[in-house]
């Protein structure tokens, strides 16, 4: 039988514009979900399998499996609750692209082409072990790689829509008396040793390493959060940022890495120093409108775009300018905005959802050569209010769960 004749799906409550799966889920900050049917997604989370399903309407969602319920991290009753928090519904995304696209136009366009793709909050020790693997690799191999891990860490489920593993706790994959020696087997190549160090240090300096990882969240530091995480084998500054927007709730937290470098240069450097003079030059009028910033941040951003202007290849030093461009522009959630420029180019590059953004980028140009006339015949400006996000705090606090290479960069 299949799983639709077996268990009923319930409602999350949740419109696509707030929330979209093929989007979300496949943009590079969660690898484990699998396709399993038309919209459908299905995982093995905090030790179920939760199946989900996109509708013209809203997600739907069921559990078709558990481990025995001794094991099982989270009571099934709680899991709609689990999952608002693991899609972090309580932040208003339309509310967030509204502030976007008072500072960046073309917000407009990547709010209708990249439609409900949302930052998640991971279970933390998966965020963590996933993005170690994440360095100077494709979203392909790192979804391999991390399903090896759970196969052979992971405790198996069998489903009507197959078998699915769970995430490992830090403690089970220390049971393993060759850590390194297994993660090279499984294809981890010069990362195995990562993973070996970082069980070791998690296991010798905490008697609870899942419950230190998940304690991270509390410290309002994102700088902190990011020294401390940097301690540990294969975590460098990229890497902690993904965790920390991932799973941390840093939500400024701007993960830069040659896409988001690419976007930096090729989006935002023209038409932020545009903002020098009162006459947009030619290559800003290129990029649609100006760039809008606070008279407060107009000089610092400026010097930043100068920087990158001059920059042919991403430093340390210009890694960290670019972030902090984003984080000027966008802050708060700059991690976030980042997200939907990153799917966007993602996209891009996929070469899917050209016609969407076509169509869409000829009418916000139609509009907004509307709006030129009115400013030329009546000397007024238009200005926009800024609907602003509120954080809503008291979230739950889960029991975090279980391109080639040449050579590793410290800057990761």
């Amino acid at each position: 039988m299949t799983a639709d004749n077996l268990v009923p799906w319930n409602d999350l409550n949740v419109s696509p514009s707030e929330l979209r799966l093929d989007q979300t889920l496949v943009c590079g900050q969660a690898f484990r979900w699998k396709a399993t049917g038309e919209n459908e997604w299905t995982c093995a989370l905090w030790d179920v399998v939760v199946d989900l399903k996109q509708t013209a309407e809203t997600v739907q969602y069921r559990i078709l499996g558990h481990r025995p319920i001794e094991y099982t991290r989270i009571p099934e009753e709680f899991l709609p609750d689990a999952l608002c928090d693991y899609f972090q519904l309580s932040e208003n995304l339309g509310s967030l692209c509204d502030r976007w696209t008072s500072v960046d136009p073309d917000f407009a366009i990547l709010r209708q082409t990249q439609l409900g793709v949302r930052a998640l909050r991971q279970p933390v020790t998966e965020s963590m072990f996933t993005f170690i693997a994440s360095s100077n690799n494709n979203i392909k191999r790192i979804t391999m790689l991390i399903d090896k891990l759970c196969r052979q860490y992971g405790y198996p489920i069998d489903t009507a829509k197959g078998t699915f593993y769970t995430f490992p706790r830090v403690q089970d994959i220390a049971m393993d008396k060759d850590i390194e020696g297994t993660f090279t087997r499984l294809g981890f190549g010069y990362r195995a040793k990562y993973y070996a160090r970082t069980v070791e240090r998690l296991m010798k300096m905490h008697e609870d390493p899942e419950q230190f990882l998940l304690q991270l969240r509390a410290d309002s530091s994102w700088e902190a959060v990011k020294e401390q995480l940097t301690q540990f084998s294969g975590v460098g500054p990229k890497v902690a940022d993904c965790i920390c927007l991932t799973s941390l709730d840093k939500i400024d937290a701007v993960p830069v890495d040659t896409h988001i470098w690419q976007i930096a240069k090729r989006r935002y450097v023209n038409r932020v120093l545009a903002l020098q003079s009162s006459k947009p030059t030619e290559e800003s009028s290129a990029n649609d409108l100006a760039i809008q910033v606070p008279d407060s941040k107009r000089d610092l951003v400026i010097a930043m775009a100068r920087e990158l202007a001059t920059a042919k290849t991403p430093t340390t030093k210009t890694y960290e300018t670019a972030q902090r461009l984003f984080v000027e522009l966008f802050s708060p959630h700059a991690g976030w905005a980042q997200l939907l420029l990153f799917s966007g180019d993602l996209e891009g590059a996929n070469g899917a959802g050209k016609a969407a953004k076509s169509s869409v980028k000829k009418e916000a140009k139609a509009k907004t050569a509307s709006k030129r006339k009115v400013v030329a015949k009546d000397s007024s400006t238009l200005s926009s209010n800024v609907s602003e996000a509120t954080k809503v705090n008291g979230r739950m606090m889960l029991r975090s769960g279980g391109g080639k290479r040449t050579k590793p960069s410290k800057a990761e």
